[in-house]
Order: C-alpha cells, then structure tokens, then sequence
C-alpha cells in the first residue's frame, strides 16, 4: 500500500538537508500541515519496508501521533538496523521503546525514583555538585561552552545515578559518554560506518554492559542508602510483588536515562547561557532575582522554585532553541491519521523546532521574549520540548532542575560573555545543538559594562535578540 494521492508532495527534497528548518517552513506554508516528504524509502527511520514519510504539524496532528502509541510506534533502533549483538541493542531499551502494560509498570517505577518524594535528597545532590564545579571557574578564564556544560551535567549525572558509596560509578559513566558519542557519530541516518568503527563500537558497548551489571549486581547486595544513586533504588523496586527488574531491563533504562540526563540539558544550558550572554539587561535581572534569597553558599529548594524569571527564560530558551529539534514515529498497521489512511510502515515526521514557531500560539515567534510565558500555558502538543503523550521523558522534571539549579549559581557567581565576535552555525545532530563549541569569558558577576562579543552567523537567522 502506498501513500494517498491526495496528500501535497514537497517538490525538492534536497533543500531540506541544507536547512531544514527553513524547508519546513516554506513546505508547511504552501503544503499545509500534512505533506509527503519521500516515497517508498526511509529518512529517519531506516525502515526497510518503508512506505514512505510525510511530516505533519499542528496541535491536533501532533496529539494523535503522540498519543498513540500503539499505532505510531517509535523506528527500530540504529543498532537494530546495523544487526549488532542483542547487549549492544538492549543498550537503548529505555521505556520509548516499550508498549502497553510493560511501558505502564517500568514507567511508575523509574517515577518513583524520580518523582517528588526524592525531591529533597535530589537538590542536595545536584547543587552540591554545581556549586563544586562552578567554584573552579575563574574570573578572565576562557572556556568552550558545550565542553564546559558537557562537564558539568557528567558530573550531575555521575553523582545522581550511580551515587557515593560504589566506587566505579565514575568509570561506568565515562564508559556510557563515550559509548553515546561513538554510536552518535556511526550511526547517523547519513552516514555508513566502517567495519573496523563498528568493531570498535562493539567493544565498548559491551565493556559498558558488563559495567552496567556490575554496579546492578553490586546494587542488589546493598540495602540501599540515601547516598545510593538513582540506579540502586531502582534496582531494589519490584514490579509485581516479588519480583524486580531484570538485568537486561535495568542496562537498558540506565543507559538511556544516562543519557536523556546528559547531551540534551548540556546543550540546552549552552543555548540559554549564549542567548544571555547578549543580553546585559536580562543578565542585570536576573541577578536581581537571585539576589533575593539570603546569602547561602547552596540555594535551598524553596529559593529555586521562587524564581520565575528564571523559569521564564528557561521555557522561552527551551522553546525558540529545542534540543529535541525533530521526531521520527513509525505506523505499525494501516491507520487513519486526521481522516487520512496512512499504509503500514509510513515514517511520520515531527518538527518541535518549527511548531515551537507557530505564530498564531506564539506571537512574533522569532524573538526572544520571557516576558510571553507570565500567565501563558500553551497545549503540551504547541510546545513539547521533551515529547509529548505515552513516550514523553519520565525525566522532564529531572532535566528542569538541573537546567535551573545550574543557571542559579553559575549565573549569581559569574558573567558568561562571548569571547570576541563570533559566528555560530547549528545542525540536528540527533539533537539540535552547534557545530562548533562557543569559546566563552567568565566575568564577575558585579562588573559593569562588560565588554562582549557579538553573536553572528546561521543562529542569528533563527533568533532576534
């Protein structure tokens, strides 16, 4: 079964590689909100039986893909794809990758270990270690920002999943970055890795299996204490009287919440901090802001969720620079979608960047503006920055507080301020993030009349400031 005759065709694919962003654009204002992007091959997906991609876009599109999970399933993975051994696949089966009762079960664990009884034991853990990094920041020092991000939510995450007491905890996590890295870089859409990368590849999936279920099997002698990570109290949860995760279960939702809770928020710290590093004005406010709580070396959690401005700034960043730039979901059956009958093995193309644009739920949609969320609560399916319906992140609450906490005290102790002009291009590297790392000064926090570089380049087309 193919496609609908009767659904618009995009007459150039190729722009979209280029620029996506504007191709969608320009398609969705001739096209409409549902259009054929391919026929009868794959872009995201690399599903072999295909029938095709279209993309869609509007509220009520979004919501029913979203939300049905069952018909509009997430692509095999990449590691499916390539036919690589079952550890280095189960490596990412996380929840997205799971339906029905099974998703439901795992889902209210991983919440439980996540959700807001843990509160208080979560912000001691995460500004004790923000406040540890930006400590060693020096005034005049220049640094990459997505390096120096990418640094910092390691050591969050670290701290947070695998805990104090187990003494390999930083070597598993160094072995998950560097898997995430690796397989990021071998398993584009666009690329076709070499055997000899694949090997490599292979070799340190495993290594990191075989850490992972170390530290599970440690995890399952201890009796969990609060200095345990996220991981060990997870590990000693049952998911029907009696019975607990199993060892493959627990690898695969580690290393996926491992890295839903690093590249994505380090780039989203670096978004914000480079759009504020060309705003002195909104830099002086908040300031301000966090001035307000008494002189405290860690903010307590009361002062961080007095901060609206702050949230304001964090929901506008989130918004004109997503890392969850696009989505990819696949029909698992013929299905309707909007009164139209899509064939099995459709490839559906979601676009947060471009919906978070819509100017008719965001006016002046290019501008920089916190001011729009005081008292404003778009649809989750007009603003997702971390999906949406059954397989939206567990960890959105998690990934918040790590943004805001690490934004409250690096922001009250230094100014990040562009070293020189510079000019910054972005691509969808899996996530919507820069090609080349921002090199950054660091200011004290009371000095007037800094002296900043200038944003120039492709961002700028994306963003007014």
């Amino acid at each position: 079964m193919s496609l609908p005759p009767t659904i618009p065709r995009v007459a150039q694919l190729r722009d979209f590689y280029d620029d996506p962003l504007t191709f969608f654009g320009q398609a969705r204002a001739e096209l409409g909100d549902m259009f054929v992007l391919r026929e009868d091959a794959p872009l995201f997906s690399r599903s072999p039986e295909c029938s095709g991609v279209i993309a869609v876009f509007g509220a009520g599109n979004h919501q029913a893909v979203l939300t049905d999970s069952d018909l509009f399933s997430l692509p095999i993975s990449a590691a499916q794809h390539l036919s690589l051994p079952d550890r280095l696949i189960n490596l990412n089966r996380g929840l997205h990758s799971m339906r029905g009762e099974q998703h439901d079960q795992h889902q209210r664990l991983i919440l439980r270990v996540l959700g807001d009884r843990n509160l208080d034991d979560r912000h001691r853990a995460i500004t004790a270690v923000v406040q540890k990094f930006v400590s060693r920041w020096q005034h005049g020092q220049k640094v990459g920002l997505l390096t120096e991000m990418r640094r910092l939510t390691f050591e969050i995450s670290s701290r947070y999943l695998f805990g104090e007491r187990y003494d390999d905890g930083a070597t598993v996590a160094a072995l998950a970055e560097k898997f995430f890295h690796s397989r990021r870089e071998l398993t584009s859409a666009f690329s076709t890795p070499s055997e000899a990368s694949l090997k490599g590849l292979v070799a340190l999936g495993t290594s990191l299996d075989e850490a992972m279920r170390k530290h599970i099997r440690w995890s399952r002698q201890q009796t969990v204490a609060p200095a345990d990570g996220l991981l060990a109290k997870l590990a000693s949860l049952e998911v029907r009287p009696g019975t607990g995760l199993s060892e493959d279960e627990m690898v695969g939702h580690g290393n996926v919440l491992f890295m839903s809770s690093n590249e994505p928020i380090a780039v989203a710290l670096t978004w914000t901090l480079l759009v504020l590093s060309q705003l002195p004005e909104l830099r002086q406010e908040l300031r301000n802001e966090l001035d307000q709580w008494p002189a405290e070396i860690v903010p307590s959690l009361s002062a961080l969720s007095g901060l609206t401005l702050l949230d304001a700034v964090i929901s506008e960043s989130l918004r004109l620079l997503t890392p969850n730039a696009m989505m990819s979901r696949v029909t698992s059956r013929a299905g309707s979608l909007n009164g139209v009958l899509l064939p099995a093995h459709c490839e559906i193309v979601i676009c947060p960047l471009l919906a978070h644009r819509d100017e008719t739920v965001f006016p002046s949609p290019k501008e920089f503006l916190p001011s729009r969320w005081r008292g404003f609560k778009p649809s989750p399916f007009e603003y997702f920055p971390f999906g949406a319906g059954g397989h939206s992140c567990v960890g959105r609450s998690l990934a918040l507080h790590v943004i805001k906490a690490a934004l409250a005290v690096a922001l009250r102790e230094h100014q990040l301020v562009l070293d020189g002009d510079q000019e910054i291009d972005w691509q969808v590297h899996i996530i919507f993030m820069p090609v080349k790392d921002p090199i950054m000064r660091l200011v004290g926090p009371a000095t007037k009349n800094v002296k900043a570089g200038k944003l120039l380049g492709p961002l700028r087309d994306l963003i007014q400031l």
